[in-house]
């Protein structure tokens, strides 16, 4: 480890088509480039984060290994989940690999309460406790990567549910991956609620750690605008500096299961996120090295 503690950060934003996944998968493969040891955790049922890395989820399954569902539903340590690749990565990327099972995992677990409540006869008080537990499956099962790896990247689902809360509840900071689009800035607002309900209610040490900016074309006026009014909305520290270009070469290394450091390692595409993973990597290490009540929370 490169880090003193193992950072947890979730990329967050309800809004699908934003890039988030890109961003997750091309900042995991970014910070192992600069050999910081990442597990990037596919917590969304289209698995496009699992998919991103060529990986079989069928094959996955016939050859016994674990998914992300299993934190949920059996409780399974993401350090018993987590696949390597040896030929690729240099033992520095990891990844969880989601399940389309994902989606049905918050009425399976109600089934679970009920199934309790019904068996043992329990009050409306042990029902929250039971909810609470459930909440925290996730994080708890995060816990067995703490001081074995530098990063945990999770990967959401395009919605503010379950999924998506108990990624906000194991994260010590949250991301906010956006176009330049004013449809993706109407939803910033309801993110940013739900974030700071689970910071008050169920996670105190929440933090923003920033909004980044993709498929953005320097050239139009546009862009520009919107990403002065993130800064003003969040303030100019909030934002990260590197933005993330328009480029096909993001659209294809996914098809062909190769991060953009393998598909187009000496184009602009691939130099962007290197700058990203930069900036990540010092705001972690000065957040890290501040008192804790000098961190501005959301």
């Amino acid at each position: 480890m490169k880090l003193p503690k193992t950072v947890v950060i979730a990329m967050a934003n309800q809004k699908g088509g934003c890039g988030k996944t890109t961003t997750t998968v091309s900042l995991a493969a970014g910070l192992a480039k600069l050999d910081y040891r990442v597990v990037l955790i596919d917590t969304d049922p289209q698995c496009n984060a699992t998919d991103s890395f060529g990986l079989d989820r069928e094959a996955l399954a016939k050859d016994g290994f674990f998914t992300v569902a299993d934190a949920y539903l059996a409780n399974r340590p993401i350090s018993e989940i987590v696949v390597n690749f040896p030929d690729r990565f240099g033992q520095t990327l990891f990844v969880a690999a989601g399940h389309r099972g994902l989606s049905t995992v918050p009425q399976r677990l109600e089934s679970e309460l009920q199934e309790a409540l019904a068996r043992d006869g329990a009050s409306n008080l042990e029902a929250d406790d039971i909810r609470q537990e459930q909440r925290g499956r996730l994080r708890k099962s995060i816990e067995s990567l703490h001081g074995q790896v530098d990063f945990v990247l999770i990967d959401t689902p395009p919605d503010l549910g379950f999924i998506m809360t108990t990624a906000l509840i194991s994260a010590d900071y949250f991301m906010i991956p956006v176009f330049p689009s004013g449809y993706d800035l109407k939803g910033l607002e309801t993110l940013i609620g739900t974030a700071d309900k689970v910071q008050k209610r169920l996670n105190p040490e929440l933090q923003l750690l920033g909004v980044v900016m993709g498929n953005v074309d320097s050239n139009a006026r546009l862009d520009a605008d919107i990403k002065q009014m993130l800064r003003r909305k969040f303030g100019d520290d909030r934002v990260f500096e590197t933005a993330i270009g328009r480029s096909v070469k993001h659209r294809e290394a996914p098809v062909y299961g190769r991060t953009i450091f393998e598909h187009a390692g000496n184009q602009a595409a691939a130099q962007q996120f290197t700058d990203l993973s930069r900036e990540v990597v010092q705001r972690v290490e000065a957040h890290l090295t501040q008192p804790a009540q000098q961190v501005a929370h959301v």
